[in-house]
């Protein structure tokens, strides 16, 4: 089977429609719906949906009862779906995007908002290689910083979520400018204020498939 990972993304702005939002509900399975219900502000509640609608549709793709099928945590809590051991997921939101990965080998995926790095926080979580990489763009108020800045943050967030392991990796413990033969990453930038990236740990080039889901059409459908 050929590597491949289908990312799909998708604004929840439209979701603050109550009829919309509750259509949306019907569609995700009961322990999302617990889990939506326990935030306490909309926007949180909107992003929660968006991912879980995100993965059940990408499920439905593959032939697989998104509503039913059981989704564990392995040891450091990187959720799974035990019943299908050759497909590996990954879910991010932030602001009003939410982000789904689904492939054939393990994935992460990551979205954040552009604009929010300083030194300070390169200083605490980037490897010295990607400090050096982004002293050569300095000062940090630059926008060519700032989105260099979310492209090597995003990156590291999806390569910790496909490792696995989580924040028990320290961040500034690697790097994600030096290439790997077995880390392929895939990105998507200046998606209004929105830096977007993949990682997929595979020995072959796998190929990434960018999709934009549209909450109206999806849930019409």
């Amino acid at each position: 089977m050929p590597e491949i990972c289908k990312i799909t993304y998708m604004d929840v702005t439209p979701l603050a429609d109550p009829a919309l939002f509750a259509d949306a509900m019907s569609r995700v399975p009961e322990s999302r719906k617990q889990k939506i219900t326990s935030f306490r502000h909309a926007e949180s509640q909107r992003l929660s949906l968006g991912v879980g609608l995100l993965l059940v549709l990408a499920l439905e793709e593959e032939g697989i009862d998104g509503m039913q099928v059981r989704i564990a945590e392995g040891q450091w809590g990187k959720p799974f779906l035990p019943d299908h051991p050759n497909l590996h997921f990954s879910l991010s939101h932030s602001g009003k995007w939410a982000m789904c990965a689904l492939g054939n080998h393990p994935v992460g995926c990551d979205v954040e908002a552009t604009g929010r790095g300083n030194e300070k926080l390169t200083k605490r979580f980037f490897h010295p290689e990607e400090q050096q990489a982004l002293a050569l763009l300095a000062p940090d108020t630059r926008p060519e910083w700032q989105r260099e800045f979310a492209r090597i943050w995003t990156r590291k967030e999806s390569w910790l979520k496909a490792d696995g392991r989580g924040l028990s990796k320290p961040m500034e413990s690697f790097s994600v400018i030096t290439e790997r033969p077995d880390i392929h990453y895939s990105e998507m930038h200046g998606m209004d204020g929105y830096a977007f990236a993949c990682c997929m740990r595979s020995a072959e080039e796998p190929g990434m498939e960018w999709r934009e889901i549209r909450a109206e059409k999806a849930l019409h459908n």
